[in-house]
């Protein structure tokens, strides 16, 4: 193997890093579209089926990405912890199991606040009461997932460019 060879491998090896890291940038909105879609998912539900709450989660079945995927499957166990417990409290029982999900912690406080705040709401109130704060959850996500978007793109663009720099850097120093 020639030099050249090596200094092209390193070149695209630092370059593939650049791009890598800009996808994990969108991780956080990702997760953001999937918990709107949750929400959005639960309207639907209660508004025309009105079930009884460990229903309301065990029918949420989204399956379109992988953000998707974690959520209905964090609902889903939070069900079935809600059904054998004494004291059922969703926001809390969600929360333990977000917490075995290390992909969730992708997610800031802020991020996650919206979502599960509801979550904290559902079955306590009315059917009017719970579509209204399903809504503005809805409209919080809403607001964040377009801040993170701007921010994320930023970034991203910012990582591409910083790897393919470093990838013509690498490949100038090892010729």
């Amino acid at each position: 193997m020639t030099n050249w060879d090596v200094a092209l491998m390193a070149m695209v090896a630092v370059s593939a890093l650049g791009f890598l890291l800009a996808d994990g940038e969108r991780r956080r909105v990702r997760y953001i579209q999937a918990m709107r879609r949750c929400l959005l998912r639960m309207n639907d539900i209660i508004r025309y089926e009105q079930p009884p709450l460990c229903e309301l989660l065990e029918r949420v079945e989204l399956r379109a990405t992988q953000q998707e995927r974690e959520l209905t499957g964090l609902l889903h166990a939070s069900a079935a912890r809600m059904k054998n417990s004494v004291n059922p409290q969703l926001m809390l029982l969600f929360a333990g199991e977000s917490a075995k999900l290390p992909g969730y912690g992708v997610l800031a406080e802020e991020d996650r606040s919206a979502f599960e705040n509801v979550l904290g709401e559902l079955g306590r109130t009315g059917l009017r009461e719970q579509l209204r704060l399903l809504g503005e959850a809805d409209e919080r996500l809403r607001a964040r997932e377009e801040i993170l978007r701007r921010e994320a793109d930023r970034r991203a663009q910012l990582l591409r460019t910083l790897g393919l720099t470093g990838g013509a850097a690498v490949f100038l120093l090892l010729i």
